[in-house]
């Protein structure tokens, strides 16, 4: 299990050589995939709730995320 951070970190610190123009092309890279992760999550959430259960029961997930509120 990845253990949580002590603190948040910024692109720019994840990257340190990376210019700024791909610097942006990774953030809009990460957004989009961190879009499809929790379609999935949400999918798996109403579809097939028991693997969420499943994955909270083996300390795989630490708990379920609330759907944002839109």
């Amino acid at each position: 299990m990845i253990p949580p951070m002590p603190r948040k970190c910024t692109l720019r610190e994840l990257f340190p050589d990376v210019k700024e123009k791909q610097l942006e092309e990774i953030a809009e890279f990460m957004s989009g995939y961190f879009a499809v992760m929790w379609r999935i999550y949400e999918r798996l959430e109403q579809e097939h709730p028991e693997v969420i259960d499943s994955l909270i029961k083996n300390r795989t997930m630490k708990a379920k995320v609330d759907s944002p509120k839109t």
